[in-house]
């Protein structure tokens, strides 16, 4: 599947990479799990380039499980494509975003934002 047809009838294009309108969900009780695997795997990496390579299969997984529920935010109405799995075939969730502020209109607005000002120092 390289693409999406939104409820809006938008085209999500989901073969771009990096993906600007995909999002990796991580569950909070798996978090402490993932930060020892990511240590484990910096201790063992012989070079930058290794280490990155163990980072990306960590949290892109290409082996079947487990894998993160994948998001693809419709650019146009900002409706919500969840995927259990990066590997499926057919959206198991939409969701529609109810309100926004003025400021941050888009889940990927709001994470722009965020890394803009962790890159600014605040």
């Amino acid at each position: 599947m390289t693409k999406i047809s939104c409820i809006c009838g938008e085209i999500i294009n989901l073969s771009s990479i990096p993906n600007r309108q995909c999002f990796h969900m991580v569950w909070e009780p798996l978090i402490e799990t993932l930060a020892g695997d990511l240590i484990i795997a910096h201790q063992k990496a012989a070079s930058d380039e290794e280490f990155e390579t163990q980072v990306n299969k960590l949290l892109i997984p290409i082996r079947p499980e487990p894998e993160f529920p994948e998001i693809y935010e419709c650019p146009h109405c900002k409706r919500l494509a969840v995927l259990a799995r990066a590997s499926d075939r057919e959206i198991t969730f939409w969701y529609q975003q109810e309100q926004a502020n003025t400021d941050t209109d888009s889940l990927r607005s709001l994470v722009e934002k965020t890394i803009d000002n962790r890159a600014d120092g605040i």
